[in-house]
Formats: C-alpha cells, structure tokens, sequence
C-alpha cells in the first residue's frame, strides 16, 4: 500500500492511498489542481482514484471534495446521512453513507468506521486494510476511545493529531471562547495527549507514526518533538507533518 499526506493542517488536510487494485482519498481541502499537483509530485495517478473518504465537513477537510468527486466522477464515502449543508453547493457525484462501527471491503482492501469526537455533525475516522496491513487515521477529535486504541494497536501505520501545545495555545492570540472549543472533548488532542495515546499502545506492531494537523498558530514542530524525544518509543519511527507541507509514504 503505497500513501502520502497530500498536506495538513489548518490550511488544509488530504491523503492518498494506492493498492493494487484500486486508489482512494481521505479528505481534501485543496483545488482540484493543488491536489493534482501534490499527487503527482509523487508520482501518484489521478486517474486511479476510484473513491473519497469525508471524515467531517470543517472547510480545511471538504472544501475540496466536491470538486475532486465531480471531475473524477468517483462517489464520497460519508457518515450516513450526514447533512453536507453549506459546503457542497452541486452536492458529490455521489454520496455514500456508511454507519460507525461497522466494517466495509472494497476492491482490495477494507475499511473501519468509528466515531471521533469534534464539533462537527457525525464526524468519523478511517481505518484501512490491505492484504494483512493496516493504516488508520485519528485526527480532529478531542477525546480517544477504546475502539481508536484497539484499531491504533492493530496498525503498522497510524496517523495521529498533534494539534497544540497547550503553553502556546494559552499565551497564543485566540479568544477564550475558542480556547475552550479546542481544549474540549470536541475539539483536538494535544501534543500530550497524542504521546500518552501512543505510549498506551503494545507498540509491537506501527513502524510508521505520522503527528499530525499540528496548529500554526498553537503549537510548533519543535514542541511536539521536544514532547515526543522526552519518551522515546520502542520500534516506532515517528514523522512530524509540518503544517501543509506534503510528505511521502513507503513505497
């Protein structure tokens, strides 16, 4: 299984995934040609993405979408009726909904829905498989579940939020109001959060942790490494996603 982190952050959050048999997308708040540009700077094929994964309708994960489905004419996978209001103004060439909790097969791989927790309706996460490898995807959630962790344990790839130091988000410009938005259960894992998330894990089986949608104006790639090099982690290679800078997978 061949990924990218088109990009993350604020700015805008996408990636990329290549099976044998197929090719899909978890997100994108990018143009249509940003997102071409970045997919093929790795050598990805647009052309071979046969289906998007919506996690939530925030503007940096969806403001893309609509565009990418229609051109591509491939269908959006979204939690079930899930009410894209304002942000789809032609709507998706198709929209499918799928239920938390529950797992789908497509092509040559699976897929695991489960719930996360943010300030948006039905909001969703991703965990996928293929041919016995596992990648999953928790970001934009303020709050971990026991599913989360059971799914995080069982991947050899695991993106996860590392979205704010709390020193910097409390000296930082934001109002309290959303100060508080963000440190709720609805609202982000801290750099803390993320490294107690992972040392709760077995650890025997990710090679690969990519921190992510890591905030540019509460939170900097030098404190979430200085928060991460305090615990090393056993047999994990951990990359830090800087804020809409794309990076490449293994190939």
């Amino acid at each position: 299984m061949r990924y990218a982190v088109i990009g993350s952050g604020s700015c805008g959050n996408s990636y990329i995934f290549k099976t044998k048999k197929s090719g899909f997308v978890v997100d994108n708040g990018y143009s249509f040609s940003e997102f071409r540009r970045r997919a093929e700077s790795f050598g990805f094929n647009i052309k071979d993405i046969k289906y998007i994964f919506l996690t939530h309708i925030h503007r940096d994960h969806v403001a893309g979408v609509e565009t990418l489905s229609n051109k591509l004419g491939i269908p959006v996978f979204t939690a079930e009726n899930l009410d894209l209001g304002e942000f789809c103004r032609k709507g998706f060439f198709k929209q499918i909904g799928i239920t938390p909790g529950k797992t789908y097969s497509l092509d040559d791989f699976s897929f695991t829905v489960f719930p996360t927790f943010h300030d948006a309706p039905d909001s969703v996460g991703y965990s996928f498989c293929q041919e016995g490898e596992r990648a999953t995807i928790i970001t934009d959630t303020g709050k971990t579940s026991d599913q989360m962790r059971q799914l995080a344990d069982e991947s050899d790839i695991l993106f996860l939020e590392s979205n704010y130091c709390p020193d910097l988000l409390k000296k930082g410009p934001y109002p309290i109001w959303l100060q508080k938005r963000i440190l709720s259960e609805y609202g982000h894992l801290s750099n803390f959060d993320a490294l107690e998330f992972v040392k709760s894990l077995s650890c025997d089986r990710c090679r690969k942790l990519y921190l992510c949608h890591i905030s540019d104006k509460n939170n900097t790639p030098e404190r979430v490494q200085e928060v991460f090099d305090s615990a090393p982690l056993k047999n994990i290679e951990y990359i830090i996603c800087k804020r809409g800078i794309p990076v490449m997978g293994e190939e």
